[in-house]
């Protein structure tokens, strides 16, 4: 009944951003994985899970490794499907909480834009099919060097996914954020698109962020 009142007196439109603030702040940073918190949006991970079971990437890519819980999320898509690992990047040292797995290879203690990382994880991906996540720093120019750095990686009918293009529901303070990063690499390059059909479920914390590099023509 109050829900049906609130919505009347404010309107669905407010409704939905209240919804959406709500599921940013306190659902997300409760969500866990077997017993690891994973800070996304257990929409979002549904889709992924989707995007895995189409496209099988031989390797995906994270960076922002946090609790570690999305990297042992990603890391049990793929033991089911039965391919497919996880490089999960952390500004911070790998911590022996870390979830184990043998799909799983942390690197820690430098930043996802350093040479050395960069190098290693190009190493790691040679010859192989590649999807990558954004989700460490939210600072538009730190999403801006990762687009620049991670995207040639990515492989042509594969995903780049920028995470927190929503960060702004939370604190104008925090931007200019991902979604503004975004906007400008896609103005420059025609290589990826916005698949917006992985917001179906009208509630994801990456709105615009699920970019596809498109396949070679011919």
């Amino acid at each position: 009944m109050f829900h049906f009142w609130v919505e009347r007196k404010l309107g669905p439109a407010v409704m939905a951003l209240a919804s959406r603030r709500l599921h940013y702040s306190e659902a997300c940073s409760r969500t866990r994985w077997l017993g690891m918190s994973t800070l996304k949006n257990p929409l979002d991970l549904w889709i992924y899970q989707e995007i895995l079971n189409e496209t099988k990437p031989d390797v995906i890519v994270e960076t922002g490794t946090a609790y570690s819980g999305s990297a042992a999320f990603l890391a049990g898509v793929c033991e089911l499907m039965g391919s497919g690992e996880v490089i999960s990047i952390d500004i911070n040292p790998v911590s022996t909480e870390y979830a184990q797995h043998p799909r799983i290879t942390y690197l820690g203690g430098r930043s996802s834009t350093s040479e050395e990382v960069l190098e290693e994880v190009r190493k790691r991906t040679e010859g192989k099919q590649v999807m990558v996540i954004l989700d460490s720093d939210h600072s538009q120019a730190h999403v801006a060097a990762e687009l620049e750095a991670y995207s040639p990686l990515v492989s042509p009918g594969y995903y780049l996914i920028v995470e927190d293009t929503n960060i702004g529901l939370v604190s104008r303070d925090l931007l200019p954020g991902p979604a503004q990063a975004v906007k400008a690499f896609l103005s420059r390059t025609r290589e990826f698109e916005t698949d917006f059909t992985r917001e179906r479920y009208l509630i994801t914390n990456h709105p615009g962020g699920y970019l596809r590099r498109r396949e070679i023509a011919g």
